[in-house]
């Protein structure tokens, strides 16, 4: 069951993608932007990536979020029932996202939302507009030569209605605190009296990620209503079967390269801290998914005539499982790291603890750091 509150930070994930000038300069050499490359980038574009595109970003995002965090948090208090309210009819739309019905509803629901912010929104569609859509929106700023991309999904897990308890997924309901905690359902009062901030909110997404795009609208309407421009360009992507393993989100990437162009993504679908502080984590992970067939005997076997020398399929499996890793975490299946790019001395600076003054206080990084092993994207989440 999932719970959250829609003001909670999640965690950020950034991930560099091309730049709008790279699109550009890649167009004026005729080289195809349309080509797939490992991460996202091309070999040309991954050279100074971070310390010429991507550092400058983050630096200006976090001198925003610096300035804005007051008047931010300020604006949330004054708003928050209207916040709740809007975010309390958008977890009740079904969002599994094999419901192809009710998937579609939550895209548009979302799109309304964006219209009525002025983020000129539109739907994403793969060739054949059989999947869900990715919702998209922009906040543009004149002369900026910098963008970002805020990611967020609006699916939720498959989940059966019958095995909740207490109440229903799409069902929204409010607590006086944590299920696991005796906590009772209460009812908001209409008399705009604040919300106890120990009352959860019970609905499927409620968290993950419902609660990601909800975040991303409501800081944009703060930043607005506050009169807090960003210096750089403000995408916004939200998708609808990253639960799914997001089988489309390449395609749709793939058909929308300019109008995706960035120097960052920042993917607001991640765990919170364990000490509730914010966080912004560097990199994010990806999965690859095979499916493995050991064969065996096809009949039980009695030990006593066939142990020790039938082949056990539990045994070759263990087998083949430890194979893949050595004992410091690094995969051994031939070519796994091909095309990885090791961490440039910008990256290596910006995972350093502050004032640690050593390239080996790195919070724990096992080997991400040794020399005799260059650390790669792929290791420092």
């Amino acid at each position: 069951m999932d719970r959250g509150h829609p003001v909670r930070q999640r965690a950020q994930h950034a991930r560099h993608f091309p730049t709008e000038g790279d699109v550009r300069a890649m167009r004026s050499v005729g080289q195809d932007v349309r080509d797939p490359q490992p991460g996202g980038c091309s070999p040309m574009l991954k050279r100074n990536l971070f310390a010429n595109s991507f550092a400058p970003t983050i630096v200006a995002l976090c001198a925003l979020a610096a300035f804005a965090q007051v008047p931010v948090r300020d604006y949330r208090l004054g708003h928050e029932r209207q916040i709740l309210d809007e975010f309390t009819r958008f977890l009740a739309i079904p969002n599994v996202a094999s419901d192809r019905q009710n998937i579609r509803r939550n895209a548009e629901f979302i799109l309304e939302m964006m219209q009525r912010r002025g983020l000129n929104p539109s739907l994403l569609e793969t060739a054949m507009k059989e999947s869900p859509p990715a919702v998209y929106g922009e906040w543009k700023q004149p002369g900026a030569t910098h963008s970002i991309v805020l990611y967020a999904h609006y699916d939720g897990q498959p989940t059966d209605p019958k095995q909740w308890t207490g109440t229903l997924p799409w069902q929204p309901v409010w607590r006086s605190a944590a299920l696991e905690s005796g906590g009772k359902i209460v009812t908001l009062a209409d008399d705009g009296r604040p919300i106890d901030p120990e009352w959860r909110l019970y609905a499927r997404s409620s968290s993950d990620d419902k609660a990601g795009v909800m975040a991303i609208l409501t800081a944009f309407d703060a930043l607005k209503a506050k009169g807090i421009t960003p210096s750089l360009n403000i995408k916004f992507i939200f998708e609808g079967e990253e639960e799914a393993g997001s089988p489309h989100l390449g395609e749709i990437i793939d058909l929308n390269k300019d109008l995706l162009a960035a120097d960052a993504w920042i993917i607001c679908d991640g765990p919170v801290h364990q000490s509730g502080r914010k966080q912004a984590v560097f990199g994010v992970r990806g999965d690859v998914n095979v499916d493995v067939t050991v064969y065996g005997a096809k009949r039980p076997l009695h030990s006593g005539h066939y142990g020790n020398w039938a082949p056990n399929p539990a045994m070759m499996l263990a087998r083949l499982l430890s194979s893949m890793k050595d004992d410091a975490g690094r995969v051994t299946i031939a070519g796994w790291y091909d095309g990885v790019e090791p961490l440039g001395e910008a990256e290596q600076r910006a995972i350093v603890l502050p004032g640690a003054g050593s390239r080996n206080n790195v919070g724990r990084l096992r080997g991400a750091l040794d020399p005799a092993r260059p650390p790669s994207r792929h290791q420092v989440h």
